[in-house]
């Protein structure tokens, strides 16, 4: 299965590639499900709510603020990459991930679209969500940062 994504947000670049640094900054966007194990060589074991099996995965390519690949083994194969371009005032965060079952070969595509597609996707939207929160907080603490300013007791 491939996920594909493009979103823009009103962010630094180099927040939001903050969440893409290692494979071990993904819970901190994902929310994933427990403590993340590093097995060494730049290879983690990320947990994920609700399956059984962690991402074991490695960046293969990181150029901050612009770019990380990272690839999958154990029971998932795959890759994925993000890149980031500046866009008028924040960040467009645009990449796929390719990932399947590793021993299920030609049922692998049936069984991603039956069983895994729907919550692979929703786990990317949880950090979709969490960005655009996270940009809804500082465009209300701004506002109130202007309204204390102009206001008679400020």
């Amino acid at each position: 299965m491939i996920i594909r994504f493009r979103h823009e947000f009103d962010l630094p670049p180099g927040e939001v590639y903050a969440y893409f640094r290692t494979p071990a900054d993904w819970t901190r966007l994902f929310g994933l499900a427990s403590d993340v194990k590093e097995y060494g060589d730049g290879w983690f074991a990320v947990p994920i709510k609700g399956f059984p099996f962690p991402l074991v995965a490695r960046n293969t390519e990181n150029n901050p603020n612009e770019l990380v690949r990272w690839v999958f083994r154990g029971f998932w194969r795959g890759r994925g990459e993000v890149r980031f371009s500046t866009a008028a005032g924040g960040v467009i965060v645009e990449g796929y991930e390719e990932i399947a079952v590793r021993w299920l070969f030609f049922l692998s595509p049936l069984v991603e679209h039956l069983f895994l597609e729907r919550r692979f996707h929703a786990i990317w939207d949880i950090g979709w969500h969490r960005l655009r929160k996270q940009v809804a907080s500082r465009q209300d603490a701004a506002q109130e940062a202007v309204m204390i300013r102009t206001s008679p007791d400020g």
